[in-house]
């Protein structure tokens, strides 16, 4: 499985990618939200597939994007509608409501690896086994 992960904390990106691939997830690491977009929109507009299986995103980001219009850019595209999200943040979230809406996952840092791995395996159903 392929995991995006858009976190602009380096050393939580590296954490993160570690422990995935010694989960034996392939993650495409993005510098910024803007990367992540023009990765994200080089798939075909009719493709029913993408380049990866699940998005993992940070809500706080440096830049002019939060992780929140990162995750509303990525619902607009047809093709991406129905990608699962994992959104992260070591600030204290309350807009549910909007998570929901958005059909995003919220984990919150600092989280264990068995957390991660766990909430990965619910959001992804089948797609964790292959």
């Amino acid at each position: 499985m392929r995991v995006g992960l858009l976190e602009d904390d380096v050393a939580i990106q590296e954490m993160v990618m570690l422990v995935l691939q010694d989960e034996d997830y392939e993650v495409i690491a993005y510098p910024d939200a803007e990367a992540c977009l023009d990765a994200l929109r080089i798939e075909a507009p009719t493709s029913k597939t993408t380049s990866i299986d699940l998005l993992i995103v940070d809500w706080r980001l440096n830049g002019t994007m939060s992780g929140i219009e990162v995750i509303k850019c990525v619902r607009s595209v047809p093709y991406l509608a129905e990608l699962p999200i994992i959104l992260t943040t070591a600030a204290t979230f309350t807009d549910i409501e909007s998570l929901r809406d958005l059909q995003v996952s919220l984990l919150e840092k600092p989280f264990s690896v068995d957390e991660i791995i766990s909430l990965i395996k619910r959001v992804t159903g089948p797609l964790a086994s292959s």
